[in-house]
Parts: C-alpha cells; structure tokens; sequence
C-alpha cells in the first residue's frame, strides 16, 4: 500500500528559478541570454535542480522556473525588479522566499542551502 503523505503544504521548500533574459545583462555570462542555446541550458539546470533536490529531500522540496518577459506580476515583484532595474544578475534564485543566489544555477550549492533550512524546521 502506498504511504499517504501527511505534509502540509507550507512543509514544502520552494525553490523559485527567476530568469529576465535578454541581451542587456550587466553580467558576463557563459552563453548570450535569450538565445536558443541559453534556454536549453537554462531549462537542463532546472531540471537537474528538480531531480537532485527530489532525490536528497523526497517531497519535500518544489521547483518554479519563472521567466519574467512572460509574467508581468512577477516582474512587478521586489526580486522581480532587481533583475529588470539590473541590480543582479540573471537568473536569481529564490529559497524560501530569500534571494540566495544570482547569476547562475549552481545546483549543489542550492542543495546544501536547501538542507540547512529544511533541518532548521525540524
């Protein structure tokens, strides 16, 4: 029989991915943003983000990719507008609601992140 899960919703981590991209960023980056071969690296991090997180805190964790040229509310957002007004760089990562990292989605760092705060409402 299937376990049941008993967390409440506010038990789950989010973890927010905020991408503005374009071709003004004020950051050097690894490939231009905007293009092709930006958004598929993009969406392979968050992908790997998802898979690693899932697989150190089963159900514990949710993922979000937010582009914010396609979400005009988002973009409002005080996180929102430190991409738009360039104040950090592309993409911003959001854990738990905080910016934590910008510029880069570095996978095992995020998980490390994750854990301490995960451990921190136990």
């Amino acid at each position: 029989m299937a376990k049941v899960s008993t967390m409440k919703h506010s038990d789950v981590l989010e973890v927010k991915i905020l991408d503005y991209p374009g071709d003004s960023s004020p950051c050097p980056c690894l490939l231009p943003t905007g293009g092709p071969e930006y958004f598929a690296f993009i969406q392979q991090k968050v992908a790997s983000l998802k898979v690693s997180l899932e697989k150190a805190y089963p159900g514990r964790t949710r993922v979000t990719y937010i582009n914010l040229q396609e979400n005009p509310a988002d973009q409002e957002s005080a996180e929102g507008q430190l991409l738009v007004n360039k104040k950090l760089c592309a993409p911003l990562v959001l854990i738990d609601g905080e910016p934590k990292f910008s510029g880069m989605i570095l996978v095992q760092k995020i998980v490390k992140e994750v854990g301490l705060l995960l451990g921190a409402r136990e």
